[in-house]
């Protein structure tokens, strides 16, 4: 479940140029034209289901155009989730043609209703969700315009939104955040889209209806589906005995071994955020699929050689120690075997491939930047960054690329090396920025930055866009993440918690604090667990997209548990830095 605050902070609000016109919401909601992990445990049963069933009041007899209104507000917010109330507000023509499944709007007050033959509702903070439940954008404020109509002598609302229009607090409660599952444009890894859908009984259902659309706007030349066009669920998606049933509509004939074992690794892969489901079967038509085995049924493993974090991926940390690359955990520290295991260099930083294998270095000066196998005494060391103004520590994604980022005296480069071959690309919004730190997820689709400003600074994310064939077009228009308010404007350090979460070390009163965002810009923090409030002046994060993988902060030598915070973690050796995961 996420939190929220009343208010957005100034960063977001800055950042939110996009206009939500009566178009967009095949209705009129009028709004301004400017203004700005680990994923917490799903669960489903109905004891999950936060609070207690709401029915809400129906109209009544005589009923103002202001209390049909606030009546219709209200009924959207029957629990469990159900708008056969909210219908009755509805003349006998919209009731017909309302489709509240297609888009959420949520906000966090409402204003006065006022009017007559239209009613106009002031709305603040609202954010709107796609009918995936893909957060869109959120706006400081907004004005829902509803038309009237009477109908047997009562009033009855005869123009509305195509969305569900809900308080902030009570999609907190009632909707969940979890990751529909499509491939990158090559079908070489799994590339994670972070979504909200209801909680309880129907979650599988939405998941699979979510995954059934396909990606378009910033995800075009980022993500695909291998569902076929116009394919649609038929129902549901039962479970029986752990086995999710996903009958689809369709023509099976369109759909070869291939395309059917991309399907299953999708489904797998989406499904099994639902505690429930241990196996899934795919039916087309009239006909099941078989998977590799030859049974229809297949386990929730299918497609680990997608894996968005790597498969297989190394769970060691790396560091340096004395500028020597040493590997292991921390209180037990080795000296890898490869050439910049050995004295001879001169280093600052590190990054180091996803299976371990390789370690990119960063010079003392900050100009150049080596790479080396780890663990191969006589391997090639080669140096394709070579006359770097500030390099930063480098990253890996799972096609061997390596990101590093030139600071560049307050104008930022990115650059990639790919087959050992080095080249700037121009980010928009990133490129020649203060940019202080780069982060690349692992499957090669988002890069988060953060950026300095005069007077606070702002984590910033853009999609990396490829051809089929791995190849990279360019980067989406960038987005600012929400931040909540409490905390220093200023940020220490940024670090992936899971592949759709980064963590934001900032400075509070007397300590330090650690909050968890969304990388899509969704408002909200997301719940960890362990310490988010740390003694003292911490500086750096240290964790990765892994599921339960330890996250530590660092405060100089000092190392704290963030995951298990009662574990006494020894201090750094003295001489050791550059802590690090693979990636």
């Amino acid at each position: 479940m996420t939190t929220r605050p009343t208010t957005r902070s100034r960063s977001v609000v800055n950042a939110l140029v996009a206009v939500v016109t009566c178009a967009l919401l095949a209705a009129c909601v009028q709004m301004p034209t400017s203004g700005p992990v680990v994923e917490p445990p799903v669960t489903t049963g109905a004891d999950d289901v936060p609070g207690i069933s709401f029915d809400p009041r129906p109209p009544q007899a005589g009923d103002s155009p202001v209390d049909i209104v606030s009546g219709f507000l209200e009924a959207m917010k029957a629990t469990p989730i159900s708008q056969t109330v909210a219908l009755q507000f509805l003349s006998r023509e919209a009731a017909e043609t309302w489709a509240p499944e297609q888009q959420v709007m949520t906000y966090s007050d409402l204003g006065t209703v006022v009017g007559d033959m239209t009613v106009q509702v002031p709305l603040a903070d609202v954010s709107l969700y796609d009918a995936r439940g893909a957060w869109q954008r959120t706006q400081p404020a907004g004005q829902l315009v509803l038309g009237m109509v009477q109908e047997d002598g009562e009033w009855r609302i005869s123009e509305v939104p195509n969305a569900l229009i809900v308080p902030d607090s009570w999609f907190d409660d009632w909707y969940q955040r979890v990751s529909l599952y499509y491939f990158d444009p090559s079908a070489q890894v799994l590339v994670p889209e972070p979504v909200h859908v209801p909680r309880g009984e129907q979650l599988a259902s939405s998941l699979v209806r979510g995954l059934l659309t396909p990606p378009s706007g910033e995800l075009q030349d980022v993500a695909v589906t291998y569902f076929p066009p116009d394919t649609d669920l038929e129902l549901s998606v039962p479970i029986e005995s752990g086995i999710a049933q996903v009958a689809l509509s369709g023509d099976p004939d369109a759909v070869d071994a291939t395309t059917a074992d991309l399907m299953r690794a999708q489904l797998a892969w989406t499904l099994r955020q639902e505690e429930r489901i241990n196996a899934v079967q795919l039916s087309i038509g009239d006909r099941a699929f078989n998977g590799s085995g030859g049974s229809t049924q297949v386990r929730l493993n299918v497609g680990s050689a997608y894996d968005p974090t790597g498969d297989p991926s190394s769970p060691d940390l790396f560091a340096l120690d004395r500028n020597r690359v040493v590997s292991g955990t921390i209180g037990a520290f080795e000296e890898t075997s490869g050439p910049l295991g050995q004295p001879g260099y001169a280093l600052r930083g590190i990054g180091v491939s996803i299976d371990g294998s390789r370690v990119a270095a960063v010079s003392r000066t900050g100009s150049d930047l080596f790479v080396a196998p780890t663990e191969s005494p006589t391997g090639e060391v080669t140096r394709p960054v070579v006359g770097g103004v500030d390099l930063a520590d480098p990253h890996w994604d799972v096609r061997d690329r390596t990101w590093v980022l030139d600071r560049n005296a307050g104008r930022a480069r990115v650059i990639v090396v790919v087959d050992g071959s080095a080249r700037i690309v121009a980010v928009p919004g990133i490129s020649g920025r203060a940019v202080t730190d780069l982060l690349v997820s692992r499957d090669g689709t988002r890069l988060v930055a953060l950026v300095r400003g005069r007077t606070s600074d702002q984590v910033v994310s853009s999609r990396i866009r490829h051809d089929p064939s791995g190849a990279i077009l360019g980067f989406s228009s960038l987005r600012t993440l929400w931040l909540p308010d409490e905390g220093s404007p200023r940020i220490r350090d940024i670090a992936w918690r899971s592949t759709t979460a980064i963590s934001v070390l900032r400075d509070i009163t007397a300590g330090s604090q650690v909050n968890t965002i969304s990388v899509d810009g969704a408002p909200g923090e997301i719940t960890t667990g362990g310490n988010t409030r740390l003694r003292g002046p911490n500086r750096l994060l240290v964790s990765s997209p892994v599921e339960g993988g330890e996250v530590y902060a660092l405060a100089g030598r000092a190392v704290l548990s963030l995951t298990t915070p009662e574990r006494a973690v020894p201090d750094l050796p003295r001489g050791l830095t550059s802590l690090t995961y693979v990636g």
